[in-house]
């Protein structure tokens, strides 16, 4: 018998997706349907009912049927749908995966501009279980993602790109006692607020801040002295590290 976790269905692939269900997959938990010219509705339903345990579904640069994974997957635990475009009736399918998917841990919301921070509010109260959450910065988005993650106190995993860091957000990650990977890269933050994160004593493991802007080797000493859990920190493409820093 297969010990298959994870199936990847192929850029190319337009056929019935309900072809995999005549095998016997009994571990299967995990499928990517990333990157596809359409989305492959067809045969999803009948697919459900062979793998209804399915729990992490790959659904990023595609247009989801969101309101149809709902339906077919209703517990799901994981959903990456980073880097999507605007699509008809949008609004239909942000409410079937805040109000229909109420048992994510993991949810990865980068890069979609349609996820407005009204959307992201409703999904941190509506899903109690939320761990991990990967966001952007939008117009209307910059109290909202702060007045968010106030829900979801228990996160471990936090990725907020492409922002100015507020005092809003630096106030809130000082409340995420579990916080132990922080992702702000592509982002303006100064010393003060690295020094605000090292102080409120998140028991990081991970900081990502590749191409920020804004911070010195102040903010970075006083990170380095405080975080004593912290294990990998990336400073690619940081301004003040040069062949000169001494």
């Amino acid at each position: 018998m297969l010990c298959l976790t994870s199936i990847k269905v192929t850029y190319y692939f337009t056929g019935d997706i309900s072809q995999i269900a005549s095998f016997d997959l009994p571990s299967l938990h995990s499928l990517d349907i990333s990157n596809k010219r359409t989305f492959p509705s067809h045969g999803l339903r009948q697919f459900s009912q062979k793998f209804p345990t399915l729990k992490s579904p790959n659904c990023s640069r595609t247009r989801p049927n969101l309101v149809l994974i709902a339906e077919c997957f209703p517990n799901l635990e994981e959903i990456d749908v980073s880097s999507i475009p605007e699509f008809p009736d949008a609004d239909l399918h942000v409410k079937a995966l805040t109000s229909g998917l109420k048992k994510l841990r993991q949810v990865n919301l980068s890069c979609s501009c349609f996820f407005e921070g009204s959307s992201i509010i409703t999904l941190c109260q509506n899903c109690v279980s939320l761990e991990a959450l990967a966001v952007d910065e939008w117009p209307d988005s910059k109290i909202a993602i702060a007045n968010a993650i106030r829900q979801r106190p228990q996160l471990r995993s936090l990725e907020v790109r492409r922002r100015g860091v507020t005092l809003e957000l630096i106030d809130t990650l000082v409340c995420l006692k579990f916080l132990t990977c922080l992702d702000l890269s592509h982002s303006c933050i100064y010393d003060e607020a690295l020094c605000a994160i090292a102080e409120g004593g998140p028991p990081l493991r991970e900081l990502n801040l590749y191409n920020c802007q804004g911070y010195g080797l102040s903010g970075i000493s006083c990170l380095l002295r405080k975080c004593n859990n912290l294990r990998c920190l990336d400073l690619q493409r940081t301004a003040f590290l040069n062949d000169e820093c001494h």
